[in-house]
């Protein structure tokens, strides 16, 4: 029952039977004077026409795709954290496994927040080998559960593994609330560019066997969790390789304006403007290269136009190779989903065939975003 798909057609079809059912048969109570049968009847119509409701705005954006979605049921697997990171992994897990790793603010001052880790199977078969590393960032309204529970990461985690491109996959907390539009940025009270960069990829680096090179880190971000990964990626090209953006803008956007994101400083328009991707992406150095891949719907008409231009603008700079990859669709999950698919298999090159060299008595492929073995 938990696998039930319910932004199906003819899941909302049925729905929407059964809520015309239940309004027909109260009518047809109250025409013959049951009032108590009838006030019953009703309360079931009024959650019927609200759960019918809530369905289709649901199914508009794939949100919650299925039961287990609905009820809070993880659907992918699952280890604990101490058996997979801090011992030795007792047991293999076929499809790859997902951990709640604690991130201590340190630096940024956000606390301990938990991220949710995607491990391919060949983290565990293979366990001198170290990987390339994804990080997803959600969008605004937005949690890290949502890559797994709306956007499938673990089904195109292991669809990757399956397909010699094994990448570790992590999805942090970028805000303190599912309302809480950060926009990756410091701001006061909210350091979260300074806890992705300071924070959350030392730990991952320092904790789990990834490939430490910039050219084997990924940033891919859907909505506002887009600009996120294209405005950290270009603002930290020390630090990240190739972006995956999925239908974010090209600019800082936030219900209080820039004031309410940056808070009253003197120095408010050089923020916004290090800020805002398409105002300095022309102005770019060619070095270190860098790849990325912009990807939208058809329908999503403002997030297009800043994809399109985007496309433009760092497909003219030397250094940058760009792909834009436009599909059917609005801003919505529907898109997201193959698009994190895509993306990715474009941005991490396969494994297969990999020629190794020895290293300091250690097999090691040679590097390139790619998996590696290591002591």
């Amino acid at each position: 029952m938990g696998s039930l798909v319910i932004i199906g057609k003819w899941f909302l079809l049925a729905f929407a039977g059964m809520t015309l059912v239940a309004w027909v048969g109260c009518l047809w109570l109250a025409r013959r004077g049951r009032r108590a049968v009838t006030a019953g009847m009703a309360g079931v119509a009024v959650l019927l026409t609200l759960a019918t409701a809530a369905d289709l705005v649901n199914a508009h954006y794939s949100y919650l795709p299925r039961v287990d979605d609905v009820i809070g049921v993880k659907s992918w697997p699952t280890a604990s954290t101490h058996d997979v990171v801090t011992a030795a992994p007792a047991q293999t897990y076929p499809h790859g496994t997902v951990v709640g790793l604690p991130v201590p603010g340190a630096r940024s001052g956000f606390g301990v927040q938990q991220a949710l880790v995607y491990l391919p199977p060949q983290y565990f078969t293979e366990p001198h080998t170290r990987f390339p590393v994804v990080y997803l960032m959600h969008g605004s309204p937005g949690v890290p559960v949502d890559w797994y529970r709306a956007n499938r990461a673990a089904q195109t985690g292991a669809w990757l593994a399956a397909d010699h491109r094994p990448a570790i996959l992590v999805a942090p907390r970028l805000s303190r609330g599912w309302l809480d539009d950060s926009e990756c940025v410091d701001r006061p009270g909210e350091h979260i560019e300074t806890y992705v960069i300071d924070d959350v990829i030392p730990t991952i680096d320092a904790r789990l066997r990834v490939l430490p090179d910039r050219a084997d880190r990924v940033f891919a971000g859907m909505s506002a969790g887009g600009f996120c990964a294209l405005n950290l990626g270009l603002r930290h090209r020390d630090l990240v390789g190739s972006i995956v953006d999925m239908s974010g803008m090209d600019r800082p956007t936030h219900d209080g304006g820039m004031v309410g994101l940056f808070g009253h400083r003197r120095d408010l328009a050089r923020v916004v403007e290090a800020n805002t991707p398409a105002r300095y992406a022309a102005m770019l150095a060619p070095e270190p290269p860098m790849r990325i891949w912009l990807d939208c719907g058809l329908s999503d008409h403002e997030a297009l136009g800043d994809t399109r231009m985007m496309a433009s603008i760092l497909s003219s700079r030397p250094g940058f190779t760009v792909r834009l990859r436009l599909r059917p669709g609005g801003h919505d999950f529907g898109v997201w989903r193959p698009a994190l698919r895509d993306g990715l298999a474009w941005t991490l090159p396969s494994t297969a065939g990999v020629p190794v060299r020895l290293t300091a008595g250690h097999p090691v492929p040679h590097h390139g975003a790619q998996a590696t073995a290591t002591a």
